[in-house]
């Protein structure tokens, strides 16, 4: 009798998984899957051998990533973290990350990486807490630099509803001017 196993395609398998998966070696992505290029806007060949560093929005970011997750890594915890990534193009999406470090050595030498687009956002603690989905959407287009006007064209809203979201944003985050709160949601 022969397993189910022995005529499963794991690589076949693994390219058509839901979320978006990438393995990377040393911070440097090794492989993804079919999603993780969707997520993120690119051809394999541009995620290939490229550090995780183009998916963050600034060089800092990428930093302060690998000591917040290391540490998890390494112990094999189990964590969820929502982040604001950066697509190839450029333009910015809320993500929420979750890691699995295969070495407790080197977390960084073998880690398998699952990225899910944030849809709600009651999360205690998180980033995006406390934002509705237009909010989230709003601020990831703010940090591309879009005026309202472009993000009322982008979103399909009125400029004036951009208006009003950019205040809301102003006042959850704690801020009192535009720039404040790019400066804030590109922590």
């Amino acid at each position: 009798m022969t397993s189910p196993l022995n005529d499963l395609d794991v690589d076949n398998l693994f390219w058509h998984l839901p979320m978006a998966i990438i393995v990377a070696r040393h911070r440097v992505m090794v492989a993804c899957n079919q999603r993780a290029l969707e997520v993120f806007q690119a051809a394999r060949e541009q995620i290939i051998g490229q550090s995780f560093e183009v998916l963050y929005p600034e060089r800092k970011d990428f930093e302060s990533a690998a000591l917040h997750f290391g540490p998890m890594l390494a112990v094999h915890a189990d964590f969820e973290d929502e982040r604001m990534m950066r697509r190839l193009d450029g333009t910015h999406l809320w993500l929420s990350v979750r890691g699995y470090g295969f070495h407790e050595e080197n977390p960084y030498e073998l880690a398998a990486w699952v990225f899910n687009k944030v849809v709600s956002a009651d999360s205690k603690g998180s980033r995006s807490a406390g934002l509705t989905e237009r909010e989230r959407d709003v601020a990831a287009l703010l940090l591309d630099g879009l005026t309202s006007k472009e993000i009322a064209r982008r979103l399909g809203i009125s400029p004036r509803t951009v208006d009003v979201h950019r205040g809301t944003l102003i006042r959850k985050h704690g801020v009192n001017t535009k720039s404040e709160l790019i400066n804030r949601l590109a922590e």
